[in-house]
């Protein structure tokens, strides 16, 4: 086998053997969609069958997107070598004999039916050894069952056929132990039985054999009512009567080995006054600057010069420019050795608007093998007979360069198999039978600085390493442009590298620049554009207009105006073409696709010139397909209850994606909707920036992404700013109030400071739109804000505006988020009871919106209330169902609130630490001051409940240094309270200090209560 071969096993676990180096395939519907392809070698595998065979006619909405992402995986894993191809409405897989386990063990016993005993044996036993245990063993498929069965037969009948051949030849004591083994293994297969019962009875043993014969009746009658068939009562019988059992098979009289061949036998002489037989040499010279490609030419090396009898098609295929005909060249001149023949050359312009008839090639051909023009054929048909009758018996090379399809090359191709044809096209040629596949994708780094080096000179290059690298990636690594841009350079050897990269950094004349001579990488492009018909190049330039890393298939539909079904075969035929790449599965399980750099900008200037407008009503298009699912998405997941707010952009209805988890989809379409974000805001499309922009944020909020999230909003608030687009802006701003209170602590001055500012310009925002509900929303932060600073009557007084706003505008989160608001204000001002019931009307409200997230939150603050009111019992209650909620959402920063209270809650015993540990690890790993500040206070009360004063102080001074930043003025009281506390017996001065500037701000919060105790400590501490 050679080194680079792809090797499948089925008979046992499905495996796929790159060399010998096996391939991850890692989940078992992977494996299972693998089998049924390798079950179905060679032959086209519908959507349809496929998922039938998955799932058993029990199929979801999503399995054709589900399957395409597991023939992704499969390519993926396969390292872009297996010959897996996808056809119109479905997949074909390619395996040969020499690939695919099963087909070699059907190829072996098909040999053996028709060998004598003595051959029969070790064919039958190399079929058996390709069996590793249970066929399909880790596949998961609806048809595994069935299949298993079908292939265990055909075990089975090989190993009942390898016993009878092995009596046959009289090796009855030698199988005797393997006998009774498979006997034992497969208790109702009669035919081992009586093999066994006549091994045991040659051997003389003939009370062994019955004791077998009783042991089948016994298991037949017991297990199933059943009695034995006839040849069992024969063998019997014989066994009984102790006949002298005849050998079962005798071919003494069938050898024939020492026969002659047949067609030895019957093949003319040649005539003695033939004509010399010319060999042609019609090869193009050898690239004197090949670089790279170490493991293609190895694995064309071993298939161009084999030992024995070479393949009789060779593909490589790839896109355009990636140096597929100088990889052919290169490796044909290598094995000119190997075919004393001769050589053969066509370039088939497979690309061009009229590709080169193959009559015209075979007319050129049979001149090169010497034919006279004047005998040869007219016909097509003609001409490839008189064509493979030269090459009959001749070892020739035969190079067929840029073919357009299957169709031009078959009349091309020899007949005997004593020749090879190596075919370089840019379509997949998936019908050429028994076809060893060479893909090529684009230059490694390494390649394509080693063949920048060649072509300029290796010290030009080193000189300014930064700036190749440059001219590299812009270029994409495709070995024509690198090529062309070499070129470019040598012909101007003043020109510094710089210069080029400047010039190649402008998009819109980077194509302009790869020219030189008559190489142009526009050139090569447009000839895979033609080639893949109209409804494959109006999807594929509108795509390229979308500044994506990747392209969702359902994209695809809504820019083509196609059912999703269609589109998917539209992407698979541009993937076939070499104009988009798999990208691999999303998150969501889903195939993603992607375009080299220098095919997008090609297919954008084709749109520029053959799309209306320039293709802005596809962008929009785009845009709204994108916005439609990102609404529907963003609804299912739970969030803070703000008002949903959208824009007037038109939305672009996409099925098939109902039962996709909405956090898999945002996860897997993030830099997408990032991206078109962007792009929407470059465009002015300011209605769908704004709304796309608003429907990430609970996906942002949940999972924590913070930087994107502070990015995004920045962008859109400028861009909305600029277009005087108040909602807009409001709704950006609203984000902004949430991410930098709870979440950044890099601003100057205190945090809840800031908050006020921007919630009173928020109010004003929402209230210049007109809009409502979004002006509850502003109120609720006011409140909060106020709470803040102390001031609860102006706080009472917004929270209470805040309920009327969105009771007025049946806003039934805004009324939620209202009453924890008020419940908070109550809380601070230690009026426990109006915040229970509030919290209690919150925690209703909360459960009928469905938002279990904001339930969380509110069972957050029904434990702060009950700890605070010293009920710690309830408390844990409402805190284990809130962690429980949040834990099921993974939502790590919510997490905190919970921890820090049931920290609290269980003070002063041990599990506090524990709880109060985890909070201040998880606030500092997700950069929440606010509630780093919290844990700090908390493990400091941990620390002075357990005696430890000195790393209670650590704690507590830290705590209040934040504090002073959030200005969040209850807390920082709190705090300095407990490091009073903490000092008192070793510092009596500092603890009267931290004592007296929380009275002072327990006093201007009306906390007499707290005052009186504080005066009390401070009379016993040192005067200051």
């Amino acid at each position: 086998m050679p080194p680079h071969a792809v090797r499948y096993r089925i008979l046992g676990g499905v495996e796929v053997w790159l060399g010998d180096e096996a391939a991850p395939v890692a989940r078992p519907r992977h494996r299972a969609v693998l089998g049924y392809l390798l079950l179905n070698a060679g032959r086209v595998v519908t959507v349809e069958a496929l998922a039938e065979a998955m799932w058993g006619g029990a199929e979801p909405a999503t399995a054709r997107s589900q399957l395409q992402a597991d023939i992704s995986a499969l390519r993926r894993a396969g390292r872009g070598r297996l010959d897996l191809q996808s056809r119109s409405g479905g997949y074909v897989l390619r395996a040969g004999p020499d690939e695919l386990d099963h087909l070699h063990f059907g190829a072996l016993t098909a040999r053996a039916r028709a060998a004598p005993a003595a051959e029969r044996v070790p064919l039958l036993r190399q079929a058996l050894a390709l069996w590793r245990g249970t066929a399909l063993a880790d596949a998961a498929g609806a048809y595994v069952g069935a299949a298993r069965r079908q292939l265990d037969e055909e075990r089975l009948v090989a190993t009942e056929n390898l016993f009878d051949a092995e009596l046959e030849l009289g090796r009855h004591r030698e199988i005797v132990p393997e006998l009774v083994r498979a006997a034992a293994d497969e208790p109702t297969r009669e035919r081992l039985w009586i093999a066994l019962m006549l091994a045991l009875h040659r051997c003389g043993r003939r009370a062994d054999a019955l004791a077998a014969a009783r042991e089948l009746r016994g298991f037949l009658s017991g297990e199933h009512g059943l009695t034995p068939g006839q040849a069992f009562l024969d063998a019997e019988r014989a066994i009984l009567r102790d006949d002298a059992e005849p050998p079962v098979g005798d071919d003494s009289d069938g050898d024939t080995a020492g026969r002659p061949e047949g067609d030895l036998a019957v093949r003319p002489e040649k005539d003695a006054q033939a004509e010399e037989t010319v060999v042609p040499a019609l090869l193009p010279p050898d690239i004197v600057d090949f670089t790279g490609r170490t493991d293609e030419m190895d694995r064309l090396g071993t298939v161009l010069t084999p030992a024995g009898t070479p393949l009789p098609v060779v593909t490589i295929t790839g896109m355009g420019g990636v140096g597929k005909s100088t990889l052919a060249v290169h490796a044909a001149h290598r094995a000119l050795a190997d075919y004393p023949g001769g050589q053969l050359y066509a370039s088939l312009r497979g690309t061009d608007a009229h590709p080169v008839e193959p009559g015209d090639v075979l007319a050129r051909f049979l001149r090169a093998l010497g034919v006279d023009e004047r005998a040869i054929p007219i016909d097509l048909t003609a001409r490839a007979d008189a064509y493979r009758s030269r090459m009959a018996g001749r070892r020739v090379l035969v190079v067929l360069d840029d073919a357009a399809d299957e169709a031009q090359i078959r009349p091309l191709l020899p007949g005997d198999g004593s020749s090879t044809a190596l075919v370089t096209s840019r379509a997949g040629l998936d019908g050429l039978d028994g076809a060893h596949r060479v893909q090529l994708g684009v230059f490694s780094d390494e390649e394509a600085v080693a063949l920048l080096g060649r072509v300029v000179a290796p010290q030009r290059v080193a000189r300014e390493p930064a700036e190749s690298t440059a001219i590299l990636r812009l270029v994409g690594r495709l070995p024509l442009a690198v090529r062309i841009a070499g070129a470019r350079l040598r012909s101007r050897p003043t020109w510094p590298m710089s210069r080029l990269a400047t010039a190649l950094r402008n998009e819109q004349r980077r194509l302009d620049h790869l020219v030189a001579g008559d190489l142009a990488v526009r050139t090569s492009l447009a000839a895979s554009y033609r080639a893949v018909g109209e409804p494959g190049r109006r999807l594929a330039r509108r795509l390229s207009l979308f500044t994506v890393p990747d392209l969702p298939s359902w994209l695809a539909a809504a820019v083509a105006g196609v059912p999703l079904p269609a589109a998917e075969d539209l992407l698979e035929r541009l993937v076939d073409a070499h104009l988009l790449l798999d990208a691999g599965t999303d998150a969501a399980g889903a195939a993603r696709y992607r375009f080299h750099d220098l095919v997008r900008l090609y297919l954008r200037e084709r749109a520029q010139h053959e799309e209306p407008h320039g293709g802005t009503e596809v962008l929009r298009i785009g845009f709204g397909a994108y916005l439609g699912l990102a609404r529907r998405m963003s609804a299912r997941i739970p969030g803070p209850c703000y008002a949903a707010v959208h824009g007037t952009f038109p939305l672009v209805t996409v099925a098939g994606l109902a039962d996709a988890d909405p956090i898999d989809w945002f996860t897997a379409e993030r830099a997408s909707l990032l991206a078109v974000v962007r792009h929407a805001c470059d465009t002015g499309e300011v209605e769908a920036a704004f709304d796309l922009a608003g429907c990430l944020e609970k996906y942002f909020d949940i999972r924590g992404v913070y930087i994107d999230w502070r990015a995004t909003n920045d962008r859109v608030r400028e861009v909305c700013r600029a277009a005087g687009h108040r909602l807009g802006e409001a709704v950006m701003l609203r984000g902004l109030i949430e991410l930098s209170t709870w979440h950044e602590a890099d601003h100057p001055g205190a945090a809840m400071d800031r908050m006020l500012r921007d919630a009173d310009l928020l109010a004003a925002l929402f209230t210049e739109a007109g809009h409502g509900p979004g002006t509850a929303d502003a109120a609720v932060d006011q409140a909060w804000a106020l709470t803040a600073r102390g001031d609860y009557a102006a706080a009472a007084d917004r929270a209470a505006e805040a309920l009327r706003l969105a009771e007025r505008h049946d806003h039934l989160g805004g009324r939620a988020r209202a009453h924890v608001a008020r419940a908070v204000v109550h809380g601070e001002s230690l009026a426990l009871a109006e915040a229970e019931h509030h919290l209690t009307v919150a925690l209703g409200l909360a459960r009928e919106l469905g938002n279990q997230r904001y339930v969380a939150t509110v069972l957050q603050f029904i434990g702060v209330l009950h700890t605070r009111a010293g009920r710690p019992g309830p408390a844990i209650v409402a805190l284990d169902e809130s962690l429980r909620i949040l834990r099921r959402y993974r939502d790590r920063y919510a997490e905190v609130l919970t921890l820090l209270t049931l920290a609290r809650a269980h003070l002063p015993a041990a599990a506090a630490r524990g709880y109060a540990t985890e909070a201040l690890t998880t606030a500092r790993e997700y950069n929440l001051p606010h509630h780093t500040a919290d844990a700090l206070a908390v493990l400091g009360a941990v620390e002075l409940a357990e005696g430890n004063r000195s790393r209670a102080i650590a704690h507590l001074e830290a705590s209040v240094r934040l504090w002073r930043e959030r200005g969040w003025d209850a807390f920082l009281a709190d705090a300095l309270r407990t490091l009073g506390d903490a000092q008192a017996p070793a510092d009596p001065a500092a603890a009267a200090r931290a004592r007296q500037e929380a009275r002072t701000i327990h006093r201007r919060l009306g906390h007499t209560a707290v005052v009186a105790e504080l005066d009390a400590l401070l009379r016993q501490d040192v005067p200051c």
